[in-house]
């Protein structure tokens, strides 16, 4: 294991990298841009829209800082499954530890996720002489993740106490299994209606764009008139509204 310095990660903060930072700002500069031109059709309108867009990485940045810490507890999981096979087999807490991260790093090849940097970081601090309760309940604040903070609490209570060890790790374990199969019921039962709400959102902006190619004189009014921006306005406000709510209510957290 390389003994270099190590950073602690805040799970609960996401940093952009530059170049991804530069794609979704793109993603959302050109999308914003293109409604922009097909609601109004006018450059200036188009290029103020696609400036909003800009600020794009600053919505996203929420659903990208969910996807790692649910990827995170799933990855605790298959942590707490290997720390109890080795306290199982009667290794003591660094010493299982030590295994785990063996059985990670065979897990997770690709030396990105997250777990396997968190245990070898458990480790370097373990051979510092820092105690393992305090490193555990670091740990959990800096994942934002409830059970960890669950975990860390019982697990230390149970190393003062002389508690069943063990059990505890199964327990925590059997607990997060639970909660990540009805978030996966409710995604699946929710699979069908998120592809319909996609559908709902783009409905109106092709049929902007079919009525533009098909009948341009028809609908030139709503582009060149107060009254037809107005209206546009209004609709890309109901739009967005739709959207808004949409989420809000597809929108699953556990």
């Amino acid at each position: 294991m390389d003994e270099k310095c190590y950073v602690l990660k805040d799970y609960r903060i996401y940093r952009y990298k530059p170049l991804e930072f530069i794609f979704y700002s793109a993603v959302g500069a050109l999308v914003m841009g293109t409604v922009g031109w097909v609601f109004y059709q006018n450059w200036y309108i188009a290029l103020f829209t696609a400036f909003l867009g800009l600020f794009y990485p600053k919505i996203k940045i929420k659903k990208l800082t969910e996807k790692r810490i649910n990827m995170l507890r799933l990855q605790f999981k298959d942590m707490l499954y290997y720390l109890g096979s080795s306290l199982s087999a009667g290794r003591s807490v660094e010493s299982a530890f030590t295994q785990v991260y063996s059985s990670l790093k065979n897990l997770y090849p690709d030396g990105k996720s997250d777990i396997v940097r968190e245990i070898e970081i458990i480790l370097k601090r373990l051979r510092t002489n820092e105690n393992i309760e305090d490193i555990l309940k670091d740990f959990a604040n800096r994942s934002g993740i409830e059970e960890i903070h669950h975990f860390a609490d019982i697990f230390s209570v149970c190393k003062r106490s002389g508690g069943n060890l063990i059990e505890v790790v199964r327990t925590t374990s059997r607990m997060i299994s639970e909660r990540i199969e009805i978030k996966q019921e409710i995604e699946t039962g929710l699979a069908g209606k998120k592809q319909e709400q996609r559908i709902m959102t783009l409905s109106p902006i092709l049929m902007v764009i079919f009525i533009s190619k098909m009948s341009g004189e028809f609908i030139q009014p709503l582009f060149s008139t107060e009254v037809g921006r107005i209206v546009m306005t209004v609709s890309l406000l109901m739009i967005g509204t739709g959207i808004f709510i949409s989420n809000r209510i597809m929108d699953i957290r556990f």
